[in-house]
């Protein structure tokens, strides 16, 4: 390239130099310089802070998911003192729909007072329908009354005789120890008085013993024994037998007794029809008549009832209630309840107190969703909690008898879009008050009250353009050097304004 060439090509130059011995340092200039590189590297560093962090853009906007019209509520609570024998969960919703005992999606698993999981899990899938106990008519209800006043007449007429067959054994908290030791097969029915069912099933009872304790005479190796226990008259036997529902009808064997188990507490319910003949069949099904008199091992006479619609086995007090349900999206209820068809319940003695171990709306979040929940949260003053599932790990206890509790959970969908993914996930989420009542008209239960709401929370996870980052980068040097410069020049006349005064005053 020539001279007068590059001599034409520096007449582009943007920056123009100034030969360094034609400017001068000052003192207030560096400070200002010092300043300027100061604020720069600040500015700079919060703005490479900012780049790298997400931002989220959030709106509200109509619900538009693609879960459509249908929420799934996934839940898992144990109540330590309601029987998987009776334990029922319920449904509803505003517009009238009402499901009852649902047993499709939902499993139950029986607990002991400390929640620790006794036996298998029970799933009752197809007995939504099952078969409700059949009663005896009027008519097998006389022939069981006379038989038992005829019994009772001619054991008044020769009271000393050894051939009248033993009536039902009334037992208290030591007499029914006593027999369940001695007993093959000891069958209890626990009644109340005031009970409607008791009162029907208390012939038909006392008839059964007859003909079974004729069958079975207290002089056979193995044999079964008919007895029954007044819950008003001894409310700690059968609170200690864990009775929640009027009559129970229980079935102890000596081979299978708790002391070989381990457990505080096993046993089977009967839930067969209440008559005569159902009752002795079943007897006999445990205990065949020609095994009775068997000297043999007690464990080769018993078969172990094999727990059907007529047999429940019990394994502890309370129960463990999992599973899933679809709702539609408008304000409804989940209850969970005791619930029998054929059984009474003293609301006095009912204790609903449970453990929520999670009870949550849609799909379980995974550990890098639930990570992506956070971090939007995060943003917030207070974000303690797991705004998804609200309710996990919450005690609720009932501090007396016959109480209610409810909880009022109000929902709204999020669907966040994280950076650099196409597809965004939905996520339910749902504020949660709760309050316990004593219930007056009903039994206690525990209540769970969901109101979806009909907006939806849009939020898309978004970083900022690279070429927006290096046009901020820019403006902060050149701005910051802009101004800084500026301040100097400012200073600089200042100064030498203050100079020239001062030497006014000597010339």
């Amino acid at each position: 390239m020539g001279l007068m060439s590059k001599a034409k090509f520096k007449n582009v130059d943007f920056y123009r130099k100034i030969p360094k011995d034609m400017t001068e340092g000052t003192i207030p200039g560096s400070v200002i310089s010092m300043l300027a590189a100061l604020v720069i590297g600040l500015l700079l560093v919060s703005e490479v802070g900012s780049y790298l962090t997400p931002k989220f853009d959030t709106r509200v906007v109509i619900d538009r998911s693609a879960d459509g019209e249908m929420m799934r509520i996934n839940f898992n609570v144990s109540f330590p003192a309601l029987s998987c024998e009776f334990a029922s969960v319920d449904v509803g919703d505003a517009m009238g729909l009402n499901r009852f005992n649902l047993t499709k999606t939902v499993f139950k698993r029986a607990i002991d007072a400390k929640l620790n999981p006794l036996g298998p899990i029970q799933w009752e899938r197809g007995h939504e329908n099952r078969k409700e106990p059949e009663h005896a008519d009027e008519a097998a209800t006389a022939v069981a009354i006379k038989t038992v006043e005829e019994h009772a007449e001619r054991k008044a007429a020769m009271p000393n005789s050894d051939r009248h067959a033993e009536g039902v054994f009334e037992l208290d908290a030591r007499s029914f120890e006593d027999e369940k030791k001695k007993a093959a097969v000891l069958l209890v029915n626990f009644y109340a008085p005031w009970c409607p069912w008791s009162r029907r099933l208390d012939p038909v009872w006392k008839a059964s013993a007859l003909e079974i304790h004729a069958k079975y005479p207290k002089d056979h190796a193995n044999r079964i024994v008919v007895a029954e226990v007044d819950c008003t008259k001894h409310e700690r036997l059968c609170r200690d037998q864990h009775i929640q529902g009027y009559p129970s009808v229980r079935v102890y064997t000596k081979s299978h007794d708790a002391l070989h188990r381990g457990y505080d507490h096993d046993h089977t319910s009967y839930h067969g029809d209440r008559t005569v003949e159902a009752i002795t069949a079943f007897a006999e099904e445990l205990l065949p008549a020609w095994k009775a008199s068997d000297h043999r091992d007690t464990e080769l006479a018993i078969r172990q009832p094999v727990e059907t619609q007529t047999v429940k086995k019990i394994d502890g007090p309370g129960c463990s209630v999992t599973g899933f349900v679809l709702v539609k999206k408008v304000p409804g209820h989940l209850w969970v309840t005791a619930t029998s068809k054929s059984h009474s319940f003293h609301a006095e003695s009912m204790n609903m107190s449970h453990v929520v171990h999670h009870f949550y709306f849609g799909q379980q979040l995974t550990p890098q969703r639930k990570r992506y929940l956070d971090r939007f949260h995060s943003r917030e003053k207070d974000p303690k909690g797991d705004w998804h599932d609200k309710l996990a790990g919450g005690t609720f206890t009932s501090e007396e008898d016959n109480v209610t509790h409810e909880h009022y959970l109000q929902t709204v969908l999020t669907t966040i879009k994280p950076s650099g993914s196409t597809a965004p996930f939905n996520v339910y989420e749902y504020t949660q008050h709760s309050h316990s009542l004593r219930s007056e008209k009903e039994l206690p239960r525990a209540k769970f009250h969901f109101d979806p709401s009909p907006v939806q929370i849009s939020v898309s996870e978004e970083r900022q353009k690279f070429y927006h980052f290096i046009t901020t980068l820019m403006a902060i040097v050149g701005g910051v050097y802009s101004v800084m410069g500026i301040a100097d020049g400012f200073v600089h006349n200042s100064i030498q304004a203050l100079r020239k005064k001062e030497l006014g005053k000597f010339g």
